[in-house]
Formats: C-alpha cells, structure tokens, sequence
C-alpha cells in the first residue's frame, strides 16, 4: 500500500506530497490541513509527541505543530495537523557564500536564540531521542550524565563501523567523554535537535514564522549543544562544511555569548549522536559515518581529542 493510497484510505482523495524527510512524508490534504506519514514511530511515541506539541504551543514567537487526529490506516502511523504558514527556508535562501547568504544565517541565529529562552516542558523528562525507547533524561539526571550516557550507548551500538574510519577512535571517544563531564551543568532548556533549513519556514521576507518536527533529538539541554548541532546540519552535504559551521560558531559566540571550543566538543558529540541515524530509512540514503569520520579526523578535532 502507498502513502498516498493509506490517505486516500482515510477520506483524504488527493493528498499532494510536500517534503520527504528521515522522521516521515508530508502530505498536503486540502482545507488546510496536512498528513505525516511516520516511518518508524509507534503510537506511544506519537501520543508523547503530542503532549509535547500540546506544551509548546505558544511558547516560540514561531507557530509549532499540534496533532489533530491518529490513525493507523496501514503499515505506518499517520497524524492530521494544521498545515502552518511559511515555505523552507532553503527554498528561498542564498546558498553560502553567495550574496545575501547571511540572511539565512541570521534566521537560524534567531531560531536557536528564541530555543534558548523556553524552559524545558516537563515531558521531555519522559521521551526518548533518535530510536531509543527509555526517556533521554529522566527527572534528577544531570545534563552531563544524560548525554555521555547516551554517547556510550551509541557507540557501543555502532562503533564496530566507526572504528575502522576514525583514526585513534578510542582515545578521541574517551577524550571526548571526559570534556562532556567537565561542563559547567546548565539550566534545562528546549534543544530541538534538529534545526535544519527544512525544519524552518519563513516569509517572504526571511523571517522565521514556523519550527516544524519536534520530537526525533528533542531533549531538556544545554542551547550550546543546539547552536553546535545546528551550524553542522545545516548544510551537513556541503564539501564547505567546515567553513559554514565556522561562519555559524563566529555568529553564535558573536551574538549569543557561546563558547567556541564548547562548540566544538558538542559538535564532535552530536555528530558521533547522529552518525548512524539514517541506518533504517526506508529511503536506503547514507548514512552520516563517513561525514562523521571526515570531521573527527580534521586536525582541530585531533587536537582537541588527543590530550
């Protein structure tokens, strides 16, 4: 069975994919209203997302999503919400280094500023990030804890792949442990986790008015960790990279106060984070080893990791 054919399954008669991405398809349905279609998400998990939905709303200067309906009308989970306003920022954006690029850098500046100021909704004490199923960080758990904790685990799960392409992988994992456990303990803010140039849409004016998909790296954090992981996912594919997260981290510590060696060790943790996240789309894309072992083995990530 199709996407479209489950939404037509529905009532739904003309639905009119919108975007494809790791979590699900979007799909515009008419009268305002649009269908996720999850790929690996289950109905407890789809139920938290929306008391989390339910908690932000009206917290962001920026529309967020709500789920209106669930339905399981074959293989996959399908939520009915309220299609928001905006287009993707990389539909309209200047790619980097061309003129006006900064425009777009200053939206997603402003997103992650806006982040920083939402405390963090008590559920998020209960979900879990990427494919786990135990809560991130339960109530009580450090900051720290939480996410070395959860670097251990991914790396026990697959640093049978990472291993073989990041030079002295042992040494820079535990060198890499032991900065995340120096860290100055933060106030538990909302860290989307995902603040890509997809998951922004603005006006006709590049102006941030929605922050979409919520829920996959969602987490109470540090709003460091959120600036470190946006300037890497950003333009993740680039071969300029390197260079877009460097203009990024010279904007964040400009304007926000951050750290740029902070920067740079929650970068190596959320890239390590996210390095096998695509290994189940049923898209069969790539996943992100090879760019994770490109960063790790760059001579400034060598340097920080080899004390």
């Amino acid at each position: 069975m199709s996407y479209a054919e489950q939404l037509r399954g529905l009532g739904f008669q003309a639905p009119e994919e919108l975007a494809v991405g790791m979590q699900g398809a979007v799909y515009r349905l008419g009268a305002g209203k649009v269908a996720k279609i999850w790929f690996h998400a289950q109905e407890r998990e789809l139920r938290m997302l929306g008391e989390l939905y339910d908690a932000l709303h009206g917290r962001l200067p920026y529309a967020t999503p709500r789920i209106l309906e669930l339905h399981r009308p074959g293989p996959y989970w399908v939520t009915v919400e309220d299609e928001l306003p905006g287009v993707p920022l990389h539909t309209v954006a200047a790619p980097y280094g061309e003129p006006g690029w900064e425009r777009a850098r200053d939206c997603v500046v402003e997103v992650v500023e806006a982040l920083a100021q939402v405390e963090a909704p008590e559920v998020l004490r209960r979900t879990a990030v990427l494919d786990e199923t135990d809560p991130f960080r339960p109530e009580g758990m450090a900051w720290s804890e939480a996410l070395t904790g959860l670097l251990r685990r991914r790396v026990e799960r697959f640093g049978d792949q990472l291993a073989p392409v990041i030079d002295d992988f042992g040494t820079k994992i535990a060198t890499l442990l032991e900065l995340l456990g120096e860290l100055k303990e933060p106030d538990a803010r909302l860290v989307h986790g995902d603040v890509t140039s997809g998951n922004i849409l603005v006006d006709e004016d590049l102006r941030p008015v929605t922050l979409l998909d919520f829920g996959l790296s969602t987490m109470a954090g540090d709003p460091v960790f959120e600036a470190a992981a946006a300037a890497s996912v950003i333009d993740l594919w680039s071969p300029r990279v390197r260079e877009i997260e460097a203009a990024y981290d010279a904007a964040f510590t400009a304007r926000l106060g951050y750290d740029g060696g902070q920067l740079l060790v929650y970068r190596c943790a959320y890239s390590l984070i996210i390095a096998n996240a695509h290994n189940d789309d049923p898209y069969g894309r790539d996943s992100h080893v090879p760019l994770t072992a490109k960063f790790f083995n760059t001579p400034e990530v060598t340097a920080l990791l080899s004390r």
